[in-house]
């Protein structure tokens, strides 16, 4: 669902709320403002210089606004943490503002300039969800839940009791937002606190006091920033939790795999401090090892928990390759022309207002032939933000960014519980060594796929977006095409086959249909076996003690596993998770019921 702000911006540069008819921040003091309500009086200096060995800070915050809050805290907390702590800022926004309004209002901050770009490269498209995102190699990540408060705090609640260690209660007034503070909102606040949780708030209006004392938080009026007379800060009274929260689990996790499930994970585990030895028979040498993959969500013509799942996955794959940007991610955009009808209705259901513009838009085929830089004269659906990675060179990156070195040998499943965590990451083979290693049985299956390679020809070459027909086409690299690929269902066979080939290229032609397509000559081929379960849901999660599991990507893994990893890296650690309680269900290993 489509959701943005209604703004101006003042004489001043500074953004202001039409709905609201309220300034987002002072653009004199809005930053000093911000330190004074929200840093200092959480105590978050003295907090941050003084955490435990391997903490995850979280701040959970209401309305992120133009992310000063946001911003600030992680500025302070680079500065003050120690080096092997973390800080994971959540904030929910209703109204969140475009891209181009944030760049706009960041003119007014040019003492955040730094960090304010690198906000600006990562912030995802606003669609209704939780937007896991990656920053500063791993040590800053930002939880943006973008909808309804209400639902979305219903929606992270199970995943945050316990885990919160201090709200910024921000967002517009109470008077001119009241649908904000509401006793849910306080309610909330009480479940995710722990014994050291804080809170601090710019307002002291009655309705805020008399929330908090209700949902049993002491509430201390003291003097407000510069001309505002009061403000309030506080803790519970009596938390249900009376213990403090601990620090992450650093024990040692063992990681059976060797593509992009696995090294994703290794990164993500290591940006916990959590030391990883992996094991694998080879190092991107199944379907990761393609020279060439597309990255894009998939998006049904209604929104539903699959294509949820994949907006959300997509925001944070962005995050998480941006490092590599230009070297080995490139975010040309991706365009799925409609090639008959009913690809012609189902992007014009998909771009009617379903997602936000910046996730993807409907594109004539006038626009289409400009855009993509060759004749498509089809419509066509834009995914402006994907693109495509090559693949074998990122998992080697992920795998050196992570420090680890992967043992190359083969994993014997012939061995008793594993003593420390185990993670099977191993494709299509992840269901045989989870069975021998717990006796129990998973519908992972093989699904067998060709891509071919194709030399470029004079029209080709300037190709500039990724191409999704049936298949798909991916701009030149060194004067080559990726084209693909082939599907087949319960084969695992990774032998090269001339068939398939020439499935590629009729796919192709037939989708295309133009003569540009009628000129690929094939240069070479690459067949692998892709992990799919009957739902078409990655599975993560426990098995058994000390087993794990990491499957089950299909065709979409270079788009899942940044988010995928994370999921599974806080569940062996403790941290916090992302995605609603429902999501997390659904890519659970106990979705299957009976394993025996």
């Amino acid at each position: 669902m489509k959701l943005s702000a209604d703004i101006r911006f003042n004489e001043d540069g500074v953004p202001v709320s039409n709905q609201f008819d309220d300034i987002y921040f002072s653009v004199d003091s809005g930053i000093d403002e911000s330190r004074y309500v929200f840093l200092e009086q959480n105590g978050l200096p003295e907090r941050f210089k003084n955490l435990p060995q391997h903490y995850e800070f979280v701040v959970t915050e209401t309305g992120f606004g133009t992310g000063l809050n946001f911003l600030i805290c992680w500025q302070l907390f680079l500065q003050q943490a120690p080096v092997d702590c973390r800080l994971l800022f959540v904030s929910f926004e209703k109204f969140p503002l475009t891209r181009d309004q944030l760049q706009q209002a960041y003119q007014t901050l040019p003492s955040l300039a730094p960090l304010c770009e690198q906000l600006l490269a990562v912030y995802p498209a606003t669609d209704t969800g939780c937007h896991r995102l990656l920053l500063a190699n791993g040590r800053i990540t930002l939880d943006l839940w973008v909808g309804d408060l209400e639902q979305q705090l219903n929606y992270f609640l199970p995943q945050a009791t316990g885990q919160i260690d201090c709200w910024f209660l921000d967002g517009f007034a109470p008077a001119k937002n009241p649908d904000m503070w509401q006793p849910g909102l306080f309610r909330s606040m009480a479940e995710s606190a722990h014994a050291n949780t804080s809170y601090a708030t710019f307002t002291a209006a009655g309705v805020v006091k008399r929330g908090l004392s209700e949902a049993g938080f002491k509430v201390e009026k003291i003097k407000g920033f510069g001309r505002k007379r009061e403000m309030l800060r506080g803790q519970l009274a009596e938390p249900k939790l009376a213990q403090k929260k601990p620090s992450l689990n650093t024990t040692p996790v063992t990681i059976v795999g060797g593509g992009i499930a696995a090294a994703t994970l290794a990164l993500a585990l290591t940006h916990r401090s959590v030391p990883v030895q992996v094991i694998s028979s080879g190092i991107a040498d199944a379907a990761s090892g393609n020279p060439q993959g597309a990255v894009y969500p998939l998006l049904h013509a209604e929104i539903t928990p699959l294509s949820q799942f994949y907006l959300q996955a997509f925001s944070t794959a962005v995050s998480c390759y941006l490092p590599w940007q230009q070297q080995h991610w490139f975010p040309t955009g991706v365009m799925q022309p409609a090639f008959n009808q009913q690809r012609q209705l189902r992007a014009e259901k998909i771009a009617n207002n379903l997602y936000h513009p910046d996730s993807v838009s409907f594109t004539t085929k006038e626009h289409s032939n400009a855009a993509a830089q060759i004749p498509l004269n089809q419509d066509s659906l834009h995914y402006p933000r994907a693109g495509w990675l090559r693949p074998e060179r990122m998992v080697n990156e992920l795998f050196a960014a992570a420090g680890c070195q992967p043992q190359q040998a083969s994993f014997s499943a012939e061995m008793d519980s594993p003593a420390t965590p185990l993670v099977i990451a191993a494709g299509h083979n992840s269901a045989y060594l989870v069975e021998q290693l717990s006796g129990q049985s998973l519908p992972i299956n093989p699904v067998r796929g060709q891509i071919s390679l194709v030399k470029a020809s004079p029209l080709t070459r300037s190709l500039n977006k990724v191409l999704c027909y049936k298949g798909y086409m991916i701009p030149a690299d060194n004067g080559v095409h990726c084209i693909g690929a082939t599907f087949n269902r319960a084969d695992a066979s990774d032998e090269q086959r001339a068939n398939d080939d020439l499935e590629n290229q009729t796919s192709l032609k037939s989708c295309a249909n133009q003569l540009w397509a009628d000129d690929l000559s094939v240069v070479g081929s690459r067949a692998s076996v892709r992990a799919t379960t009957p739902d078409h849901q990655p599975v993560i999660g426990r098995v058994i003690d000390n087993l794990y599991l990491l499957s089950g990507l299909g065709s979409r893994g270079l788009t899942a596993a940044p988010l995928l990893a994370e999921i599974l890296a806080a569940q062996l650690t403790g941290g916090l998770q992302p995605l609603s309680d429902d999501a997390l269900r659904r890519l659970s290993v106990d979705r299957f019921g009976d394993r025996r």
